[in-house]
């Protein structure tokens, strides 16, 4: 019966948007730009193919004179799965439709989907003004399907998930080039994301979406910037200055990267106050909602957004600022993206918010209510081990600013090495929680390649580092299920508590990290586990470990490293 109602709704809509002109529908590869025609909304029904969970686009043409074509009237769709699910959503105004227009020129307005199942799907779109609607339908195929939405994994919420159901470990790094969305696409593309490809990285954390400040942060052994104009809009006057140049730019990346299913994390998000940029708290609470609306209708779509976030180092807990962003972005986001901001204090935060679905953190006050009296720990692998399981609200946690994982600003700040960012990545990981690090240098002497670079060029130092995130990536990936494992510190017993950490499903598979080859016990459910290895954390060589047999938690099993000149991991598991 419910089926039954929302097909004859579906169809009444249908008959309301009866009589179209002509719709130009292209899918996200193949966009064209839509001729003038006459009429004030022109619509057609051709057919085109997309993968699942890919961009599907479509260019419509108003014709009709508006004060402000970004608020004056809106484009409404709805769209109908093979199923006969429906999703209403929103389409935006994009000017000419290739960056250029503003809030009085141009005619294209473009409607954006991500479907989810496969077969035809069928939408109708109308006008808040009245202006003549329309419809179409396009089919969603398996082939060239992406991944989808990273989601929190539905069985075990330490971890990520695409769209909940399929684990996936985060080889994260964190990309700085505000700017180098200025610069030549295709350079970018070869000389910086290629290279992350390569490595297996499959998500980035990046200051340019939203571009919003600090575009003199390019790649400086790159080609010329052809833009430094790239601020999004004016300070309070989003709706009337928006540039629609910068859309197109980081659209440009965006769907690069979503092609090639890396996901991306906005760091600076979108309030640019702590950068120099536009304040998110000058916009009037209607340029706020338009704000989120816009831009829910234009990156939505993407399956790679992986995580809305407000900006770094806020408290959570602000109406005006993070929480009501979140707030908005929940109300108009249909695919439900990720949603965070970047708490610097994780001891106190706000992430059992439902407006939050993962807690994006830092390490700092772990060990002290000042940082005055604590910022000589922040390299400590023990203070990112605690942020990260202080920071668990049974959602997954991304230590977004470990400091001891950034070469980039903190490493010399706070005088970390490659040691302390290797014992930090594991600190975090056997915490059960992802990270993104970085092993380039400098904010405004960016480089791609050369000594200062991104970590992947022998004449690099942190080339080394950049092995060390290969084998940990190798070992949770590889060498165990990582996503049915959760902390498990107080398993460890004979140890030194802030060095040595574990990572476990009990009675099934045991993951410990020793540094130094620091001596441990281990409570070991009983059962005899015989698939057992120390892996060499800097090297990831493998040397094999003696079956042990388990005596539950009142007798703990002592364990000894091969030596103690390195870093170990001890993986144990049953047959």
């Amino acid at each position: 019966m419910i089926q039954k109602l929302k097909l004859l709704t579906f169809l009444l809509l249908l008959v309301a948007c009866t009589q179209p002109q002509q719709l130009q529908v292209t899918s996200a590869a193949a966009t064209t730009t839509p001729t003038a025609e006459t009429g004030t909304s022109t619509n057609a029904q051709v057919v085109t193919s997309v993968g699942k969970y890919k961009l599907f686009e479509t260019s419509v043409l108003n014709q009709k004179p508006y004060a402000n074509k970004f608020t004056e009237v809106e484009l409404l769709v709805q769209y109908q799965a093979p199923s006969g699910k429906l999703v209403n959503f929103r389409g935006f105004f994009d000017g000419d439709g290739a960056g250029k227009g503003n809030a009085t020129t141009g005619n294209v307005w473009k409607m954006r989907f991500m479907p989810d199942e496969a077969g035809t799907w069928r939408y109708v779109y109308s006008w808040t003004d009245g202006t003549k609607g329309g419809q179409g339908s396009f089919e969603c195929t398996e082939a060239g399907a992406g991944k989808g939405v990273l989601q929190p994994y539905t069985q075990n919420p330490h971890w990520y998930a695409y769209n909940g159901t399929e684990p996936v470990w985060l080889k994260s790094y964190y990309e700085t080039g505000h700017g180098s969305i200025g610069q030549n696409f295709d350079w970018v593309k070869e000389n910086v994301y290629s290279k992350f490809i390569e490595r297996g990285y499959n998500h980035l954390q990046v200051n340019w979406l939203l571009s919003i400040c600090c575009f003199k942060q390019y790649y400086l052994d790159g080609p010329e910037p052809e833009t430094l104009d790239l601020a999004l809009y004016e300070e309070g006057k989003a709706s009337s200055t928006m540039n629609l140049d910068v859309w197109r730019r980081m659209e440009q990346h965006m769907g690069w990267l979503n092609d090639q299913n890396v996901g991306v994390h906005m760091f600076l998000g979108v309030d640019g106050s702590q950068n120099e940029g536009p304040d998110w708290s000058k916009l009037s609470p209607e340029e706020k909602d338009f704000m989120v609306r816009y831009m829910v209708a234009r990156l939505a779509p993407y399956a790679n957004l992986a995580g809305w976030n407000f900006v770094w180092e806020v408290p959570g807990n602000r109406e005006s600022h993070e929480l009501g962003f979140a707030r908005l972005v929940a109300q108009y986001d249909v695919f439900n993206h990720l949603r965070t901001y970047e708490d610097e204090f994780p001891r106190e935060h706000h992430y059992h918010l439902p407006e939050y679905t993962f807690a994006a953190i830092e390490n700092h006050q772990i060990a002290a209510p000042a940082k005055t009296l604590e910022r000589q720990l922040w390299r400590d692998a023990w203070t990112h081990h605690m942020a990260c399981l202080l920071g668990y609200a049974g959602k997954p946690v991304f230590m977004s600013e470990g400091n001891a994982l950034w070469r980039r600003f903190w490493h010399e700040r706070v005088g970390a090495t490659q040691d302390d960012l290797r014992r930090s990545a594991w600190a975090c990981a056997t915490a059960g929680a992802s990270f993104t690090w970085n092993g380039h240098e400098k904010e405004y002497e960016l480089y791609a390649n050369g000594p200062s670079g991104l970590p992947f060029h022998k004449s690099n130092p942190f080339i080394t580092s950049a092995g060390y995130i290969d084998v940990l990536s190798q070992v949770m990936s590889s060498e165990v299920e990582f996503y049915k494992m959760r902390p498990h510190d107080e398993l460890l017993a004979m140890h030194q508590t802030m060095r040595v950490y574990a990572l476990a499903e009990p009675g099934r598979q045991y993951l410990v990290f020793a540094p130094d080859g620091e001596p441990f016990a281990l409570k070991l459910a009983e059962d005899t586990y015989n698939r057992n290895s120390w892996i060499d954390t800097k090297t990831g060589k493998k040397t094999a470990a003696s079956s042990v047999k388990g005596k539950g938690d009142d007798t703990p099993i002592s364990f000894k490293a091969p030596s103690k000149t390195t870093d170990w991991v001890l993986i144990l598991k049953q047959e």
